[in-house]
């Protein structure tokens, strides 16, 4: 290769996607924590904020993956189901609690399920293996949770806010995790 040529771009490290991911839901669980409204309407506004910046960040960061990289498929569907739901919270922020409760059950099932699967998919001893499956698995108990719920905003946009807040520093100790791995 010549000294004038433009180098290879290389492909995005995966911690990048990790911490990234870390960083917005962490942001909506500090917000959704440090504020007092917990009304349907704030648990709507601050699930779309989060499902549409989260939406963008994984569709911009799945292209920068190596083209094989089998995360890059799950992380455009989580992007489009994050779009969908974002977009349409937003729409209809005074829809009240049930379409909360639907909101958070449709999205959490399907990007936690399509998380885990990938998990299981996944090579055998593979740390992001053992990462999907517990972050898939943390959103799918989300939907759970939320399921039980009859019309407490209150307690939803609460557990909203614990889910992103734990699921937020379990994504950062696997992208640092990420990072010091050798070959990251």
């Amino acid at each position: 290769m010549s000294e004038n040529s433009p180098a290879k771009e290389r492909p995005l490290s995966y911690f990048v996607v990790s911490l990234t991911r870390a960083v917005i839901v962490v942001v909506t669980g500090l917000v959704i924590t440090f504020n007092q409204d917990h009304s349907a309407l704030f648990g709507l506004v601050a699930l779309g904020i989060m499902a549409t910046v989260n939406a963008l960040g994984l569709a911009l960061l799945a292209g920068g993956l190596p083209p094989r990289d089998s995360s890059r498929g799950l992380h455009r569907w989580q992007a489009l189901v994050s779009l969908a739901v974002g977009v349409l919270v937003l729409a209809l922020s005074h829809g009240g609690i049930l379409l909360l409760l639907w909101a958070i059950v449709f999205w959490a099932l399907l990007t936690g399920v399509a998380e885990v699967f990938a998990g299981w998919r996944s090579a055998k001893g593979s740390a992001l293996r053992r990462d999907w499956i517990v972050q898939g698995s943390l959103t799918v108990l989300l939907a759970l949770v939320v399921m039980t719920q009859s019309g407490d905003s209150v307690a939803v946009v609460g557990f909203l806010g614990s889910w992103a807040i734990v699921q937020g520093v379990y994504l950062a100790i696997a992208g640092i995790s990420q990072r010091s791995a050798p070959g990251a």
